[in-house]
C-alpha cells in the first residue's frame, strides 16, 4: 500500500529553513585508505545530494516533531573528522524522481550486527519477504561480549543469573531515567537470543560458537555482575581474539552470508533508506531508498525495521546532541563511518520519540591523540599501569576505575583533557616488549622516556614540582597500603613509580558509540511523544532508546551487543508477524 503524500509536506518539518538548510555534504572518498574491514566513507553509497552531513544550521532541532528547548552549553571546539555520508534526507521527494516500487513484508534498513539478525530472525519461518538494505559496501563490526540474563551457556557454566536483580542493576546504572519495557524485554528475552544466535552460527561456516566469560567482580566499587558471554572460533587468529573488536567483522560476515543464502530475503549493499513513509497519523508503509541509479520507494506490508546503529560517524550530531566535554578531545576508536544518525533522525521526522538529551556516549579511556591504545600494541603495561595525571601535574582519579569513568573523569580536567597522561617507571614498564612498542608513540610525540621525574615533567610540560609531589605522594600510598585521595583498591599490590627511567604516554578519552535512540516497547515498536505505538515501525540496537541515560554502564559487560541482538531478534519476530 503506497503513502498517501509525503509525510515531510504534511507535517511542515522543514519549518521553512529552506533549500539552503539542504547544502553540501562530506565529499564520499574524503579520508585516507585505512586497513581492510575498516568502513570508509567511499564505501558508501553516495547520498551528498539532498542528504544531511555538514550543516551549520539548526537541523538536529528542526528534526524534533515538537518543540524543543535550547540549553545553553559551552561551544567547546573538536576536531573530529569521521564524518560519514548521511543517508537521510530532510526534504520532500518529488513523486517524478521515484523510479520505481519494491514490494516486501518486512523492510530492514541496516545489516550490521543488528539488521542481521533481525532480518535473519524476520525469515527464519521461510515465507516472509525481506529486503535488508546496507548503505555500506558491506555489514561492519561490533565489540566484545553479549550481555545476557541466562540462556544455555550460562547454565552449562553453572552460572546463574538472577533476572530481577539484573534488570535492577541496568536502572540503578541509569539513575532509573528509563521506561519500563526496554530493560525488561532485555532480561526476559536475551538468554533466549543468544541461544538462537548460536542456531544461527550453527547455520554458517564460520564455526563460531558462544562461551561463557567471568570476569573480576568488582571496578573499584563498581560491582560486576557475570552477564557477558564471548564469541569465538577455531578459524581465527590469535590476533584476532585478542582485539577486542577485531573478531566483530567476521561474525557479521558470517550471519550475512547465512541471510543472503535464504530464499524469502534479498540484501542489498551500497543500497539507503533515506526516508520513512507514513500514512496521516497511522501506519509507517514502508520507505524511500536509494542506490546508484536514484531513489526508488519499498512498500514494507509487514512493517519497518531501523537498525542503523549509533551517530557516532557524524560529528555535527554529536556536537547537537552530546555534552560538549564528551567529544571535544575525545578520538574515535571504532572505525565505521556509516554510523550517521540515519535511523534516529528518520524516526524523529515521522512523529517517533527520542531519548531525553544530552544522548549518552560509550567513551572510554587508553585513547590515543587519533584512536586507541588497545591490547595488541603491547603498551597496556604503560596505559594501564600508570598513574593518571592531568596537565597540572596532578594525579585526578583512581586508576582502578572502569573505562568509563576513567574518560569521565578525563574530560573533567581541564581543556576537556587535552593533555592528560600516564606516567609510569621502570617498576611498570620492564620488559623489551614494551619498549620496542613504545617507539613509534615517542616518534608521534606522545611518549616520553627520561632518567629522572623533572626531565620527564619538562617534556611533558607540566610543573616539575608538581609532578615529583604527585609521585612522591603516591609512593608513600603504596608504603601505607592506603590511597588517601582517590581510595584506589588494592594498594598492598602495586608498585612504586620509581626506577632507572620514567615513562609518560598521552591519554584522552575515546568514543566507540553512542547508544541512545528511538524510544521502544516491549515488542520493538518505536513510540512517539504520547507513548503510543506508531504502527508498522520498530527500532533495534543502537539506534533505539530507553535502555541508556546519561552513560554506557561499562561495570556491566556486554549490554550494548547484548541489546542489539536480543532486540534484533525479537524486532524480526514481531514485523514477520505483522505484530
Amino acid at each position: 500500500m503506497q503513502a498517501q503524500g509525503n509525510a515531510y509536506s504534511r507535517r511542515n518539518f522543514l519549518k521553512g529553513a529552506g533549500a539552503a538548510m539542504l547544502g553540501a555534504a562530506a565529499t564520499a572518498g574524503a579520508f585516507s585508505v585505512a586497513a581492510p574491514g575498516v568502513a570508509q566513507a567511499s564505501d558508501a553509497l553516495y547520498t551528498a545530494q539532498g542528504g544531511i552531513t555538514n550543516f551549520e544550521t539548526d537541523v538536529y532541532s528542526e528534526v524534533f516533531p515538537q518543540a524543543v528547548r535550547y540549553i545553553p552549553v559551552i561551544d567547546a571546539p573538536t576536531d573530529m573528522d569521521r564524518q560519514g555520508e548521511c543517508a537521510f534526507e530532510l526534504r520532500e521527494i518529488d513523486e517524478s524522481e521515484i523510479l520505481r516500487t519494491d514490494e516486501t513484508d518486512v523492510l530492514v534498513a541496516g545489516v550490521g550486527i543488528t539488521g542481521v539478525c533481525a532480518a535473519l530472525s524476520a525469515s527464519d519461518d521461510g515465507t516472509t519477504q525481506v529486503l535488508a538494505l546496507e548503505k555500506m559496501s558491506e555489514g561492519r563490526g561490533m565489540f566484545e561480549g553479549m550481555g545476557v540474563c541466562g540462556g544455555s551457556v550460562m547454565k552449562d557454566a553453572g552460572n546463574i543469573i538472577d533476572k530481577a536483580e539484573m534488570m535492577d542493576r541496568m536502572r540503578h546504572a541509569a539513575y532509573y531515567r528509563v521506561p519500563i519495557d526496554p530493560i525488561k524485554l532485555w532480561g526476559d528475552r536475551s538468554g533466549e537470543a543468544a541461544d538462537w544466535i548460536q542456531e544461527k552460527f550453527d547455520e554458517g561456516d564460520g564455526g563460531i560458537y558462544t562461551h561463557y566469560i567471568e570476569n573480576k567482580p568488582n571496578s573499584h566499587n563498581f560491582e560486576v555482575p557475570q552477564t557477558e558471554i564471548g564469541f569465538a572460533s577455531d578459524q581465527w587468529s590469535e590476533q584476532t581474539i585478542k582485539n577486542a573488536g577485531g573478531a566483530g567483522i567476521y561474525i557479521v560476515k558470517d550471519l550475512a552470508k547465512t541471510l543472503a543464502a535464504r530464499s524469502n530475503v534479498e540484501v542489498r549493499y551500497r543500497n539507503a533508506v533515506v526516508q520513512l513513509e507514513r500514512e496521516e497519523g497511522g501506519r509507517v508503509t514502508g520507505a524511500i531508498c536509494k542506490d546508484s541509479q536514484g531513489y526508488y520507494r519499498v512498500n514494507a506490508a509487514k512493517g519497518v525495521i531501523l537498525a542503523t546503529g549509533g551517530f557516532d560517524a557524524n560529528p555535527q550530531i554529536l556536537k547537537a546532541w552530546c555534552r560538549p566535554e564528551d567529544i571535544a578531545n575525545a578520538a574515535s576508536w571504532c572505525p565505521n563511518y556509516g554510523t550517521t544518525g540515519d535511523g534516529q533522525l528518520m524516526g524523529l521526522a515521522i512523529g517517533g520519540q527520542m531519548d531525553p538529551l544530552p544522548a549518552a556516549v560509550m567513551n572510554f579511556d587508553f585513547g590515543s591523540p587519533e584512536s586507541f591504545y588497545s591490547s595488541n600494541l603491547g603498551i597496556t603495561s604503560l596505559v594501564a599501569g600508570g598513574l593518571m595525571v592531568n596537565e597540572e601535574g596532578r594525579r585526578f582519579a583512581s586508576e582502578a576505575l572502569p573505562f568509563q569513568a576513567r574518560s569521565n573523569a578525563i574530560t573533567a580536567q581541564a581543556h576537556y583533557g587535552a593533555n592528560c597522561w600516564r606516567v609510569a617507571s621502570t617498576n611498570q614498564v620492564a620488559a623489551d616488549a614494551v619498549l620496542e612498542a613504545l617507539e613509534g608513540f615517542k616518534e608521534k610525540g606522545w611518549a616520553f622516556e627520561a632518567s629522572t621525574v623533572e626531565e620527564l615533567a619538562e617534556m611533558m610540560e607540566v610543573p616539575a614540582d608538581t609532578l615529583r609531589e604527585t609521585i612522591d605522594r603516591y609512593n608513600s600510598f603504596v608504603d601505607n597500603n592506603k590511597d588517601e585521595d582517590f581510595n584506589k583498591p588494592d594498594m598492598a599490590t602495586r608498585s612504586k613509580i620509581e626506577g632507572e627511567k620514567y615513562y609518560a604516554i598521552k591519554h584522552q578519552s575515546s568514543i566507540l558509540a553512542t547508544v541512545s535512540g528511538l524510544v521502544v516497547d516491549y515488542s520493538c515498536h518505536v513510540l512517539d511523544y504520547d507513548n503510543q505505538v506508531i504502527e508498522g515501525l520498530f527500532a533495534a540496537g543502537g539506534a533505539s532508546g530507553g535502555f541508556f541515560s546519561g552513560n554506557y554502564p561499562r561495570h556491566i559487560f556486554g549490554p550494548s551487543i547484548g541489546r542489539c541482538v536480543t532486540f534484533g531478534y525479537v524486532s524480526g519476530q514481531n514485523a514477520a508477524m505483522g505484530a
